[in-house]
């Protein structure tokens, strides 16, 4: 295949895959057109870099390797200027990159000639006026995409330990007295609201459940008082705050064995 075919096939399986991700959402046939710009990008690949020839089998495997790198490579240069790797984002760099190759192939098919050929300017016309509108396209169509209203990020609510009991890797042993147990709480997402703590040592409640206010979006400290337990083998101490919970080992000092 000619390279102006074989861009030209690339720009047209980029363009079918933007117009399938904005409207049809049909996944196995984005795929097969994915497949068909990759194949086509590391054959680009090859004719930009190398001019020697290569065996059938060699140059297909070395394309194949080439067009799947240039899926990470588009990746890495969006994140690197800050772009959303999204669908579309993609799909508009690798018309990019299938451009740039496409033209760096014709420039180098072209630069032995003693004459120019006069269907040069033609043929490369032909090649980069797809791949600017598919790169037009594309860029307009993420910039739309961002803009569009998205449904908001789901809230949580999230309880840890924290302070020294953050660095907890073994059984707690707390004095008779009981212990004050630093926990952080964090929110975002979700309004102000009042939630109910409980501390649980083994099977049983240890005291009464508290009422604890919780502002949106905030992160706080709290200490949580856990009393003894009543045995001296290592039990489950679990603080829960609504539907967060977070859990230790501990084991009363100066008990008897279970």
């Amino acid at each position: 295949m000619t390279t102006p075919r074989l861009a030209g096939a690339a720009a047209l399986s980029l363009g079918a895959l933007a117009f399938c991700t904005l409207t049809l959402g049909q996944f196995w046939i984005m795929g097969v057109f994915l497949a068909v710009a990759l194949f086509a990008a590391g054959e680009l690949w090859l004719r930009a870099l190398i001019r020697s020839t290569l065996p059938p089998l060699f140059r297909l495997g070395l394309g194949g390797t080439a067009g799947l790198i240039s899926l990470p490579l588009v990746a890495l240069a969006l994140h690197l200027a800050g772009v959303p790797i999204r669908a579309l984002p993609l799909t508009a760099g690798l018309a990019a990159l299938t451009a740039g190759l496409g033209g760096v192939a014709l420039v180098r098919e072209r630069s032995g000639a003693a004459v120019a050929d006069p269907r040069f300017a033609r043929t490369l016309a032909a090649v980069a006026i797809p791949g600017v509108v598919a790169l037009v396209v594309g860029f307009a169509a993420t910039f739309a995409y961002v803009r569009m209203p998205h449904p908001p990020q789901p809230g949580f609510t999230s309880v840890a330990l924290g302070g020294w009991a953050a660095d907890i890797s073994r059984p707690v042993t707390i004095p008779a007295r009981g212990l004050d147990v630093p926990i952080r709480i964090s929110t975002a997402g979700r309004p102000s609201a009042v939630e109910t703590l409980a501390v649980r040592v083994g099977d049983l409640p240890a005291g009464p459940p508290l009422r604890v206010a919780i502002a949106a979006d905030s992160t706080r400290a709290v200490q949580v008082h856990v009393p003894a337990p009543p045995k001296g083998c290592a039990q489950r101490v679990e603080i829960t705050l609504g539907a967060a919970s977070t859990a230790f080992y501990a084991r009363a000092r100066g008990v008897g064995p279970c």
